[in-house]
């Protein structure tokens, strides 16, 4: 039993003997690149969203005030982007808020189907589905 092992949980360590099987060694290594890449996204969506916004301020422009919502665009964000204009900036880093969820689940579906977990890829696969359904259906009712 090592130092940080409490007392009555067996050791977990990749010994022989171990119950860590090369599987669950497998889901751990994908969470931990799952963790890594959620962690790297919502620092470059908050940079992006700040840069937008200190944009917004540096002409003049109160981003709590203008009144109406600039208009979601997608096509347009790399243009913008290029162009330097602060819209580009927030809408991007809104964007990639709401991907990392969706990228989450094809990088653990690709994982688990990589281990020869294929229910659990399966499910990956079925919840990229609905997400990929419910985004072109709000699309057809915001057209």
């Amino acid at each position: 039993m090592s130092a940080e092992q409490p007392a009555g949980v067996p050791d977990r360590g990749s010994g022989p003997g171990s119950d860590v099987t090369a599987s669950r060694q497998a889901a751990f290594a994908i969470e931990a690149l799952v963790a890594r890449i959620l962690v790297a996204g919502t620092y470059l969506a908050i940079g992006l969203i700040l840069i937008g916004v200190l944009g917004l301020a540096a002409s003049g422009t109160d981003p709590l005030a203008h009144g109406a919502i600039p208009p979601f665009d997608l096509p347009a964000i790399p243009a913008d982007l290029a162009g330097l204009r602060p819209t580009g900036f927030i809408w991007a880093g809104i964007v990639l808020v709401m991907a990392l969820p969706i990228g989450r689940v094809v990088v653990a579906g690709a994982g688990f189907f990589a281990a020869g977990e294929r229910r659990l890829a399966l499910v990956s696969a079925l919840v990229v589905l609905v997400v990929a359904l419910s985004i072109v259906a709000a699309a057809r009712i915001a057209a």
